[in-house]
């Protein structure tokens, strides 16, 4: 339920700077900061709880993936949440280019990851909460499909 409460900081987040706006907001200017709070929501935000959940609560976070405890692996993945929480976090100031980079890297990662928690899913009948669910749809899914939507949206229209 963690992707729940990313869902809510996006929301937040794009709200509240969306109402701090006169109205009515240009249409580009909606897109941009939809990017900017998804970007900051999701892999940001995300990425610092998975680095944490990935290191200091490793064992209890494999159990919930339905992974083995003790793999050397979960400390790269938590290492490359951690690269990503840094990043999406920068997203709140940093201009399009960058956002565009950490909106590509974050979506190839989770997209990748979805991929192996399907294959997870089929071939060892893994149906532990952390490897389905709302977390795999929400954050592995439908957050990457958004931030690139948009992302092709600023890139068509302009930023």
């Amino acid at each position: 339920m963690i992707a729940l409460f990313y869902l809510a900081v996006f929301i937040a987040g794009a709200w509240l700077n969306l109402w701090l706006i006169n109205p009515p907001v240009p249409f580009m200017a909606g897109v941009s900061i939809m990017i900017k709070w998804l970007l900051f929501a999701f892999p940001g935000v995300g990425g610092l709880l998975a680095a944490y959940a990935h290191t200091a609560r490793a064992d209890k976070t494999a159990a919930y993936i339905g992974w083995q405890p003790g793999s050397p692996f979960q400390f790269e993945v938590a290492m490359a949440n951690l690269a990503l929480g840094v990043a999406g976090v920068m997203c709140l100031w940093m201009g399009p280019g960058f956002q565009a980079g950490v909106g590509v890297v974050f979506s190839v990662f989770v997209l990748g990851a979805a991929r192996g928690h399907f294959d997870h899913q089929k071939q060892a009948e893994n149906k532990a909460p952390g490897n389905s669910g709302v977390f795999l749809w929400l954050n592995d899914i439908i957050a990457p499909a958004a931030i690139l939507v948009l992302m092709g949206i600023r890139g068509i229209f302009g930023s």
